[in-house]
């Protein structure tokens, strides 16, 4: 009888794998398709029908932290109101929330444009200087003035990226 009543205590705990094998699933399809390759910090919203199921006593971060290289927080009902978040539908369960990355983002893009300004400089100011334009070849000269004028398109893309992301 006993063992009849722990297989009845596994079945109703069942869902937590289930659940698991949803976290996991989308934790990694989201990064693959973000291309994020440092640990996520995620939010769980449970319905609150799971919430009530939940008791605590299994830590999902021990399975999700070495499969997913993410850390899971539940039911956290206070968030950055200023911060946005992708929003990943775990039905039944409820929601899964990550926050999206502008700060990594505003870095590339600044980096970018760093290197198109130190770039668009250098094409001017070779530009600039007499000699060069007087010794060199009219197909040099003129593949200068494309770089120029390519660094600077570059450079204007990347600033509008920028003041969308303000």
């Amino acid at each position: 009888m006993s063992t009849l009543l722990e297989n009845l205590k596994e079945t109703e705990k069942s869902w937590i794998v289930d659940f698991l094998l949803l976290l996991i699933k989308n934790i990694r399809s989201f990064r693959q398709k973000q291309n994020i390759n440092n640990q996520i910090e995620t939010y769980c919203e449970l319905t609150q029908e799971w919430k009530e199921k939940i008791d605590n006593s299994f830590d999902f971060n021990q399975f999700l932290i070495p499969l997913t290289k993410s850390k899971i927080n539940f039911n956290l009902f206070e968030t950055k109101k200023e911060e946005l978040f992708y929003i990943i539908d775990l039905k039944p369960f409820g929601i899964l929330k990550i926050p999206q990355q502008k700060t990594d983002l505003r870095k590339e893009l600044q980096e970018k444009l760093n290197y198109f300004q130190v770039e668009y400089e250098r094409a001017q100011n070779l530009l600039n200087n007499e000699g060069f334009v007087k010794k060199a070849s009219a197909n040099l000269v003129e593949k200068e003035k494309k770089k120029l004028d390519y660094f600077a398109e570059q450079k204007k893309k990347i600033l509008e990226q920028l003041n969308k992301l303000i």
